[in-house]
């Protein structure tokens, strides 16, 4: 079994799903049986960051995302039966974040630290109140300010290397079924070259039989969900061409798979996705993004998405029930769950508990390990 993990806003460092692991392996009684060091995800481009028609080549530093690949088996045998592939997409939106945002607002952020300042212009000086102040930096600039980051183009170079993840994932049950060649994970992966054109269609019933699911977090649900109907989409788009085909193939791990979401901000992130149809034509609106959903394809994805939420969590939201009838995603559960935390019955509970401290709710362990029954519709 792999498995995909994956953060969400203002997570930073390696080893995050430690804790994750080590419950979902207790309550499998595995232990840990090797770990890899951080492997940088090759992208194999590079890139310079503009504002308007101004580039700021070399500034930003567009640090490579990393993977850590951990085992997990039975004493006994000794032979890996879970193996956990975190992948951690912070080094590069950190970079953007606090280069362009964070080191001239925040309070808390050391500005000797990787902050090289655009001019001799200085912070407001006036000191916050303790309370605002804590909520805007660990709210809003190291919160928040990560989702605006995910919405526009260094978003697509995050969703570029959650495809490269999942293509790495890809080579490896690919290659133990004797389907494809081993990837060098020193350059970009590459399905539509490491696949034989005769081997597409086996690779593809391959990756949709392995035995994969993810775990998500917060911002981390939707840049998944985002990137998966970005891909099936140009998937259907290209649907004659044997070469897009192959270099998709790492999406089709999820046609059968089940993602398990920690929080999340889909609701939310989603209104940033609706698209409007102006009439009469041509449109007045010069502003307007046309929509091109008359030439959308349903996607047919069979991925069940299991949304784990805290009423009390306010960074995360119910699955809303208008996405079935876009045809772009597939069966959607809501799972109500009370996540450990400070709370003064009737009145509070901390919201910091609410959201993250799912790691610790030992429902929510049993749930992913051993699953749960759905009553029909």
């Amino acid at each position: 079994m792999r498995v995909l993990v994956l953060h969400g806003m203002i997570t930073n460092s390696l080893e995050y799903s430690e804790k994750l692991q080590s419950y979902l392996g207790a309550q499998l009684n595995f232990v840990r049986l090797s770990k890899s060091a951080p492997i940088d995800i090759a992208r194999g481009y590079e890139l310079t960051v503009f504002s308007g028609p101004q580039p700021y080549s070399g500034s930003v530093r567009l640090k490579p995302s990393q993977v850590i690949i951990t085992a997990w088996g039975d004493t006994t045998s000794n032979t890996p039966r879970l193996i956990f592939y975190e992948v951690t997409w912070a080094p590069l939106r950190d970079e953007v974040k606090n280069r362009f945002f964070a080191c001239f607002e925040s309070r808390s952020l050391d500005p000797k630290v990787g902050c090289v300042p655009f001019s001799n212009a200085l912070p407001n000086s006036d000191s916050r109140k303790a309370i605002n102040g804590s909520l805007k930096d660990n709210l809003l600039i190291a919160g928040f300010a990560d989702a605006t980051l995910v919405l526009g183009p260094i978003g697509d170079v995050l969703r570029d290397d959650l495809y490269l993840a999942m293509c790495m994932i890809s080579s490896d049950v690919l290659n133990a079924r004797g389907i494809s060649s081993q990837q060098d994970l020193r350059k970009r992966c590459d399905l539509a070259s490491a696949v034989p054109e005769s081997k597409t269609a086996a690779a593809g019933r391959a990756l949709e039989e392995s035995k994969f699911f993810a775990v998500t977090h917060s911002l981390g649900s939707f840049l998944l969900m985002d990137a998966q109907s970005r891909v099936a989409q140009l998937r259907a788009d290209h649907h004659s061409s044997d070469e897009v085909l192959r270099e998709t193939l790492a999406f089709f791990l999820l046609d059968d798979a089940t993602i398990f979401m920690r929080a999340n901000q889909i609701a939310l992130l989603q209104l940033s996705r609706l698209a409007a149809r102006c009439t009469p034509e041509p449109c007045p609106n010069r502003m307007l993004r046309l929509s091109n959903d008359e030439t959308a394809q349903p996607l047919a994805q069979m991925t069940t998405y299991v949304a784990f939420n805290d009423v009390d969590d306010l960074l995360g939201f119910e699955l809303p029930p208008y996405l079935p009838d876009t045809g772009l995603f597939g069966t959607l559960v809501n799972v109500s769950v009370d996540n450990p935390g400070f709370r003064i019955p009737f009145l509070f509970k901390s919201p910091t508990g609410a959201h993250i401290n799912s790691d610790e709710n030992p429902a929510v362990i049993e749930a992913i390990v051993e699953g749960f029954d759905l009553p029909k519709p």
